[in-house]
C-alpha cells in the first residue's frame, strides 16, 4: 500500500464533486501540477509526489495515475496531485482508486494585492489545515479587519487528503 497527498480543490468539490468520509474508498480522476503552476501551494513541499512517465501525457506510480500537461518526459516528475475534474480530461486517463485515510480542510490567507484593488494574492506562509472526518461540499470564505489598509480574507481552498492505494510499500512521500 502507498499513502499519496492529493488536494481536492474546493471549487471541483462544490462544482460537481460528492463529499466523501475517512474509510471510503473514492475513484478519481487525477492531475500532476508542477510546483510552478501552484504558487498558492509552493511553500508545501510535503505535499509533494513524484512520479514517472507512463506515455501519452500520464505520469504514474504505485496504484496512481494522473494527467501530466508538462513537457514530455524522460525523467521523474515532482508535484502536487489534484483531483481533476473539469479541463482537458482524456476519457482513457485511469481513475485513481483508493481509500481515504484522513482528511484535512485547507484554509489559507488572502490579501489584497494593493490597498482598494479588491484583487487578492495568497500570503506566504498562510496556510492552516484543520482535521475532520468528511470532506465539506461548501466551503467557507472569511473576510476580516484590513491589514495594514490592504482588505484581507481566509478561505478554505479545499481538502488535503491522504489516499492510501494498492502497491508498494507505505510510504508518507511516495517517490521519496
Amino acid at each position: 500500500m502507498t499513502l499519496w497527498r492529493i488536494m481536492y480543490e474546493s471549487w471541483q468539490m462544490e462544482c460537481c464533486g460528492e463529499p466523501f468520509s475517512v474509510g471510503d474508498e473514492v475513484r478519481w480522476p487525477l492531475a500532476l501540477h508542477e510546483p510552478d503552476e501552484v504558487t498558492a501551494h509552493e511553500s508545501w513541499e510535503d505535499t509533494y509526489s513524484e512520479l514517472e512517465p507512463a506515455g501519452d501525457g500520464l505520469v504514474s506510480g504505485p496504484g496512481v495515475t494522473a494527467l501530466y500537461a508538462g513537457e514530455t518526459l524522460s525523467r521523474p516528475v515532482v508535484g502536487l496531485l489534484a483531483v481533476e475534474t473539469h479541463g482537458a480530461q482524456p476519457d482513457d486517463v485511469p481513475e485513481t482508486v483508493g481509500t481515504v485515510r484522513s482528511i484535512q480542510v485547507v484554509t489559507e490567507g488572502y490579501a489584497e494585492t494593493h490597498t482598494g484593488s479588491r484583487s487578492y494574492e495568497p500570503v506566504a506562509g498562510e496556510r492552516w489545515l484543520r482535521a475532520t472526518g468528511t470532506c465539506p461540499r461548501w466551503f467557507s470564505d472569511e473576510t476580516l479587519p484590513d491589514r495594514g489598509g490592504r482588505g484581507y480574507r481566509r478561505v478554505e481552498t479545499g481538502a488535503l487528503v491522504e489516499l492510501e492505494t494498492p502497491g508498494g510499500p507505505v510510504s508518507a512521500r511516495p517517490g521519496q
